[in-house]
């Protein structure tokens, strides 16, 4: 799928939103096959340089609960990389196309977000621990565009392969999201845009 528009992430979102109220309306009658479709056609919707991904769109910042963790489950099933980094549309940094930061945070009370967090350990580790043990064995873990991921990344990467690369990165992923400078999805939006956001995002 190639990067996604604006107006096609803020379709998305009304679809994500739409099928939100109908679950919480009654989950025992949701139509899970409606979501995963939507997870199909959303899973690289990251209309980089034009504002936040759909990803983030849907995920960050919500309360979460089954709905939530049935639509990241789908979306890394279709091909979707939640280690994946984005230009930010204020021509800023590239940063991560969820936050890791605020996903570590809701984890700690809730066992939604917690499953959800412990998902992407688990294909972290798939991931990087190759990177790791070459790193253990001498390769120069900075000099890899696999680093900027993993720091970018770090709430949602197994301490142990963190400490393998760079025992750095292990406090900054014990680190709160309140202590950081830069809001991940703001640091995507212009003033209009984030009034867009704000006026669409969905709300659990």
């Amino acid at each position: 799928m190639v990067h996604h528009d604006a107006h096609e992430i803020n379709r998305l979102v009304g679809e994500f939103t739409d099928l939100q109220e109908q679950w919480e309306r009654n989950p025992s009658a949701f139509d899970w096959r409606a979501l995963q479709s939507l997870a199909q056609r959303g899973a690289q919707a990251y209309n980089e340089g034009g504002g936040p991904s759909f990803q983030s769109l849907a995920l960050d910042g919500m309360r979460h609960g089954e709905f939530h963790e049935r639509f990241l489950a789908d979306m890394l099933r279709a091909g979707f990389d939640p280690f994946k980094l984005a230009q930010a549309g204020n021509g800023g940094h590239p940063i991560p196309v969820i936050d890791h930061a605020n996903l570590a945070e809701a984890a700690e009370d809730n066992p939604s977000s917690r499953r959800m967090r412990a998902s992407l350990m688990d294909l972290a580790r798939m991931r990087f621990e190759r990177f790791a043990n070459e790193v253990q064995l001498g390769k120069q873990a900075s000099a890899s565009p696999l680093y900027d991921i993993i720091d970018a990344c770090a709430e949602s990467i197994p301490e142990d392969l963190l400490q393998m690369i760079d025992s750095r990165l292990v406090e900054r992923a014990r680190s709160t999201p309140a202590r950081r400078e830069v809001n991940p999805v703001e640091g995507y939006l212009s003033t209009a845009e984030m009034q867009i956001e704000n006026s669409r995002r969905p709300h659990g």
